[in-house]
């Protein structure tokens, strides 16, 4: 069996260069056997596919008709190849975006791959957040590691667009977090052990962008705004920049609770508290496409639903190990 759709690759490279001597140099091939395969295609298919004179080469109508197919051949032939490949390879394509690197969790599960299964070919893409998605749906990816709504019902209600949150995905959830609020240390409910419902009334609250999915910022942005906040959009959305907005400006700040403290700066007089009545959580999500998947997807998918098991109905969850 010819994996490669050699015929097809050589009649493609013949059309695209329009010269037998050409096509045989860039495949390497001698110019007599490139010949003799394009003529058993030919045989095969029944109708020639190019008219040959000591001038030129150029398609038969039959030919032109048949090369979006053979292009589509060779396209099809390569992706079954390199899916070989990556299956013999053992290899393991996880998608997870830049911010995920500050979340123990994720640390956690991608150094105990490295360290405990060598023998799996890992590969982690940085990836924006609804990209990944698109590359799940694709198979360009395994896995993809994304802070999402707990709520996927709720989710799937606060899309913007398709793309946003797509059919055909399933997710298990690594851990879950409570929305709270980051919050100076001289406004008078900082010492309350939750933030009060009426003390956000025409309160300005520095809120993150779409960087972690439209659904949960659109989720976030709806429930403080039924409280009566002000939503202040800083310069930068991101989960870290909006929270040094808030130390900076000296107003509350959303924090999801998954993020490392900042190291190369003080607190700066900030607490963190809940609010009251509110009990919207993200959770840190492993999702994949429905369907058949590859033997180290499956292996990484199961050992994170066992440990998931074996953590049910703990209450403190932030530092576990997942593996």
């Amino acid at each position: 069996m010819d994996l490669d759709a050699t015929a097809y690759r050589i009649f493609v490279t013949v059309a695209d260069q329009m010269s037998f001597t050409r096509a045989s140099q860039l495949l390497n091939v001698s110019q007599p056997a490139l010949s003799a395969r394009i003529r058993e295609l030919e045989r095969r298919l029944g109708f020639a596919l190019f008219c040959r004179n000591s001038r030129k080469v150029e398609l038969t109508a039959e030919g032109r008709l048949f090369l979006a197919n053979a292009r589509r051949m060779v396209t099809e032939a390569s992706s079954a190849v390199r899916a070989a490949r990556e299956i013999r390879d053992n290899e393991l394509r996880i998608g997870t975006p830049f911010y995920t690197q500050h979340i123990w969790e994720r640390r956690d599960l991608i150094d105990r791959l490295i360290t405990q299964h060598a023998k799996i070919r890992l590969r982690v893409f940085d990836k924006a957040h609804a990209r990944n998605y698109g590359d799940l749906l694709r198979k360009e990816i395994d896995l993809a590691l994304l802070i999402e709504p707990s709520d996927a019902s709720a989710a799937k209600n606060d899309i913007a667009t398709e793309a946003d949150w797509p059919d055909g995905l399933e997710r298990l959830s690594i851990g879950e977090k409570r929305l709270a609020l980051q919050i100076p240390v001289e406004y008078p409910w900082s010492s309350e052990a939750e933030v009060p419902v009426e003390a956000l009334r025409n309160q300005y609250v520095a809120v993150i962008d779409r960087t972690l999915g439209a659904p949960l910022t659109i989720a976030i942005n709806r429930a403080l705004r039924e409280l009566g906040a002000e939503l202040v959009r800083p310069p930068e959305g991101h989960a870290f920049a909006v929270e040094r907005y808030g130390r900076l400006m000296r107003v509350p700040a959303v924090t999801l609770g998954w993020f490392d403290p900042p190291h190369d700066e003080s607190p700066g007089g900030m607490v963190v508290r809940h609010i009251e009545g509110v009990n919207l959580q993200s959770s840190l999500s492993l999702v994949r496409l429905h369907g058949e998947q590859r033997p180290a997807a499956v292996m990484v998918w199961d050992m994170v639903q066992k440990s998931a098991d074996c953590i049910a109905g703990s209450e403190d969850v932030s530092h576990r190990k997942i593996l």
